[in-house]
């Protein structure tokens, strides 16, 4: 993100922003004392675990364990994503983003991309009025012209080189048609049209604008689908087909129906259904789900009832467990036989929309699909089922919603809660087991690395890193992460005063705010009042440690050819400190 906008402005806009405001706006909260006290928002609780300090421009539950940032509260509890949060943080403060100058660069050529794709979406759909094939093929879906024309469908002739003769007559041209997709370089060189008599569906992001099409083959050749490659407009996991269109449907019926194909949405919309989308060809992603969940609060998968069908199913539900909590539903409906599109022109959309209404809710569909698997006639597949219902289960944030789907295995196996919850400690205590290389039982804490034990203390007091030069220093350690624990005290010493959250921020490795969040909440193992002993010992420590690798290498060289006078003399000075 850093290549989009400028470090040093996310920087100062997390050291600026008051976290207590930016939640105080969406959950409410109580002062206590320094800080702030609420209900945690991701989890249902009664107590308010869920803590907010300003100081720190950080908050954390102690109860689910959910943590982070502004920034990182906002793509939580919003799901935006992180330049949306951090446009919505700048105009909270009165601010304008700044864009650098390759951004804008970039941004140039992404328009120039997106004008070509509408051109030549202009140019499929004239193509499509003047063919007879494809419109009889529309025709035979059920597809009339108004529908096709509100979906801007159009028609891919079938040439090899339509679309370059039409549109790639330079150089230029012919690179601006191979990055929108549309082209295909060929081995030997020169170029083809990627798509080829197909209906073409034009794919739109958010603000609907074109990004890429999908192509539907007329005849019986292979593949059935093709869609655009992934480029930098079209993303596959980030973008759902007919969400531009059905946005305003899904905001007045408050879900979402989620299909496989582009004819099921078209078809659900011209049979008065128009709340519907598809993924591209793909199966159903994080991304997906949280950007439906940002415009409403109740997703429908409306799958086929073949093994396809059954497998998108599972993987949406498994991504679901974690993500649905208050307000936030999903529940599932398997076609037997029929896809949604041949479903509704047989038998209607008020029986359509009887099923919709009837879909098995999660907690259902769980212990449906456990039932399945298993055959929970004979014991054994029964305790099968139960084991592997209460892994999907483990899955489900903490609170009421949780502990009702356990009530509900608990119900479907006649398995007191208390013997599945046994059954869960026992399961964890022996997953937790053979991870540890060592075969003896032991309650003591692992104590972190010297850096690890640094960095977590520069989290939480960072006014220690003013009390060491590191420009000169530590030339020749060699331990894991002192590159991070370096790049954190450079970031602490350029500020009078620093944030906890503008340290974590500063990274933009997803994975390492992670870790650096955990670390700063993780209970330390010294006296916060002998955090500055204990960094001053971590200092000297890896101090000797840096001179024992200079050592090293000194006595490395010297084995191999004579060292000249002043490495000599370093050695004789190292060999006599180490001592």
């Amino acid at each position: 993100m850093s290549e989009r906008i400028p470090q040093d402005f996310i920087d100062d806009l997390i050291e600026r922003v008051d976290i207590g405001e930016v939640v105080g706006r969406r959950v409410e909260i109580k002062k206590a004392g320094k800080e702030f006290k609420a209900c945690c928002p991701f989890h249902n609780e009664k107590t308010p675990s869920f803590t907010i300090s300003p100081e720190k421009g950080f908050y954390h539950c102690f109860g689910c364990g959910a943590h982070g940032t502004a920034l990182g509260f906002l793509m939580d509890y919003e799901r935006l994503t992180f330049v949306e949060a951090i446009e919505e943080i700048a105009k909270m403060l009165g601010l304008t983003v700044p864009k650098t100058k390759k951004n804008t660069v970039q941004s140039k050529e992404r328009e120039n991309l997106k004008n070509i794709l509408s051109k030549i979406s202009s140019y499929y759909e004239k193509n499509l009025k003047s063919s007879d094939l494809p419109i009889k093929y529309l025709k035979s879906r059920g597809i009339d012209g108004k529908t096709a024309k509100h979906y801007a469908l159009g028609y891919a002739h079938n040439s090899w080189d339509d679309i370059l003769n039409s549109f790639g007559r330079s150089e230029e041209e012919k690179k601006q048609l191979l990055d929108c997709g549309l082209l295909i370089k060929k081995d030997a060189g020169g170029y083809y049209d990627r798509f080829r008599n197909r209906i073409m569906f034009p794919i739109r992001n958010n603000k609907g604008e074109i990004v890429g099409f999908g192509g539907r083959i007329i005849d019986d050749e292979e593949p059935k689908y093709l869609n655009s490659p992934e480029t930098s407009l079209f993303k596959k996991g980030e973008l759902l087909y007919g969400l531009y269109e059905s946005k305003k449907s899904i905001a007045e019926q408050r879900k979402a129906i989620i299909v496989e194909g582009y004819t099921d949405v078209i078809g659900l919309y011209q049979n008065k259904i128009g709340n519907s989308l598809a993924t591209l060809g793909t199966a159903t992603t994080e991304n997906h789900i949280h950007k439906i969940f940002r415009i409403t609060d109740q997703i429908i998968f409306c799958f086929d009832g073949d093994n396809a069908g059954k497998k998108a199913a599972k993987k949406a539900m498994e991504l679901c467990l974690p993500l649905v909590r208050k307000n936030k539903e999903a529940r599932f409906l398997i076609l037997n036989g029929d896809d949604p599109d041949d479903f509704i022109r047989n038998h209607g959309h008020q029986a359509f929309e009887k099923l919709v209404k009837n879909a098995f809710s999660m907690d259902d569909f769980l212990v449906n699909l456990c039932n399945q698997e298993s055959d929970i006639k004979t014991v054994k597949g029964k305790a099968n089922a139960a084991e592997n219902a209460m892994i999907y289960a483990n899955k489900i944030r903490d609170g009421i919603y949780k502990d009702l789907v356990i009530n509900k295995i608990s119900n479907e196996y006649s398995l007191s809660e208390d013997k599945l919850l046994k059954y869960d400690a026992t399961n964890t205590a022996n997953q937790t087991r053979a991870f540890k290389k060592s075969k003896k039982q032991t309650s003591q804490i692992k104590r972190p690395s010297l850096i690890n034990q640094a960095i977590r203390i520069l989290l939480n007091k960072p006014e220690l890193a003013k009390s060491i030069d590191i420009s000169n220093r530590f030339k020749f350690l060699d331990e894991k992460g002192f590159d991070i624990f370096r790049e954190i005290v450079q970031l602490i010493n350029k500020k009078e005063q620093i944030k906890l959250a503008t340290i974590i921020e500063h990274f933009p490795d997803p994975k390492l705010q992670k870790y650096l969040a955990k670390i700063a909440t993780e209970k330390n193992l010294i006296n916060e009042n002998e955090w500055s002993i204990e960094f001053d010992d971590i200092m000297k420590t890896l101090e000797r440690q840096d001179l024992r690798q200079e050592l090293k290498k000194l006595i490395k060289k010297a084995k191999n050819d004579p060292l000249n006078n002043d490495d000599d003399i370093r050695l004789k000075e190292l060999s006599r400190k180490i001592k």
